[in-house]
């Protein structure tokens, strides 16, 4: 007969996670989505394709909060996205690559880094975010531009070009996502550009 726990472990807390991004709609992440699929065959890859609901393109990372999401936090990200005025515009995906890690490598696609108007409103949301006091908690002080495709490959992928993907960039959004739990994201709040 086992023994009650007289102690037993508290439960884990919910991680929150919130952040800017870019959001695509159905017909590029489907057309991302075979880009990815013929990635992975083509590099011999056993890492875990991401499902193309989650594809984004992060613009700011707010950070990761344990219980609850601060209300704080969220209604100055709210107001500085109301803030952010910028044109709509295209992006090209035309190169897929990975991150330099020892394990679980993720693969992307990503585009040009210098991207004038992409970079234009990366700059804009970073001083509408300081204005409200806070912060990319991502420590990055440029902006990589990539939508993660593969997750937790063994090997990294070099920079490869792959048939251009033409993105209509008309907004951004604020994402939440409770890690641990259903690692769904959510959207917070959608603002057009243009």
């Amino acid at each position: 007969m086992t023994q009650p726990d007289l102690f037993p472990a508290p439960a884990p807390q919910p991680l929150h996670r919130l952040f800017f991004a870019l959001w695509p709609d159905d017909a590029l992440r489907a057309q991302a989505a075979g880009v990815a699929a013929e990635l992975r065959r083509r590099h011999g890859n056993d890492g875990r394709l991401l499902n193309p609901r989650r594809y984004h393109l992060t613009l700011r990372f707010l950070g990761d909060f344990p219980g609850e999401l601060p209300a704080s936090a969220l209604a100055g990200a709210r107001a500085a996205g109301d803030a952010v005025r910028a044109p709509a515009f295209e992006l090209v995906l035309d190169r897929a690559g990975s991150f330099g890690r020892n394990r679980s490598i993720p693969w992307w696609l990503g585009c040009a880094p210098d991207h004038a108007a992409l970079q234009a409103l990366w700059r804009r949301l970073g001083e509408a975010l300081a204005q409200r006091r806070l912060r990319d908690a991502s420590g990055h002080r440029t902006l990589a531009p990539h939508l993660t495709v593969v997750r937790d490959a063994r090997r990294a992928l070099p920079e490869t070009p792959i048939v251009p993907l033409h993105w209509r960039v008309d907004r951004f959004v604020l994402v939440h996502s409770e890690l641990g739990q259903r690692n769904a994201y959510t959207l917070l709040g959608e603002w057009p550009l243009g």
